[in-house]
Parts: C-alpha cells; sequence; structure tokens
C-alpha cells in the first residue's frame, strides 16, 4: 500500500505537488491532470483550477472553502463527510 501523505503547510504541500502557490489558490490554471491519490489531507485555502482531472482518491474529508474549478473529472473516493458549501465545478 503506498504511503499516504497529509499536509497543513501551503509550501510543504506546493513543493510535494510541483504546483505554485498562486496555483494553489486558483489564481493561475493548472492545464493539466492533477494526481494527488497518496495526498489523506490538504492544507486549508486549496482551490486550484484545473484544466483536467484532479484526482484526490485518499482524502478523508473535504476542507471548508475548498471549491476548485475542474475541466475534467474529480476523483474523491475516499470522503466519509461533505461540509455545507461545498460546490465545486466539474466539466
Amino acid at each position: 500500500m503506498p504511503k499516504v501523505l497529509n499536509f497543513t503547510d501551503v509550501k510543504t504541500f506546493c513543493d510535494y505537488t510541483k504546483i505554485t502557490e498562486d496555483q494553489f489558490y486558483g489564481r493561475e490554471k493548472i492545464d493539466y491532470n492533477l494526481y494527488l491519490g497518496d495526498v489523506e489531507s490538504i492544507p486549508n485555502g486549496f482551490n486550484p483550477v484545473i484544466g483536467g482531472t484532479l484526482y484526490l482518491d485518499s482524502l478523508k474529508s473535504i476542507p471548508n472553502g475548498f471549491n476548485p474549478v475542474i475541466g475534467g473529472f474529480l476523483y474523491l473516493e475516499s470522503i466519509k463527510s461533505i461540509p455545507n458549501g461545498f460546490n465545486p465545478i466539474v466539466g
């Protein structure tokens, strides 16, 4: 089984995922699929705009305010509950 990663720090998360802080906050589009299947938690404020698909297969909970814009699919296979206000835009 692959190692599952937990992130609370934006810089560490961006370094691991190889995205910029502008991409993290959705100020700049990510033009490709983003595979984060081994990530169990994401820092608050993550609101990407992704041209492809976002894979968050191991994510256990969705932080408040997480509402990504995704051109492809959004995979959230391990989510246990969805917070009020979760309203992603998914192609």
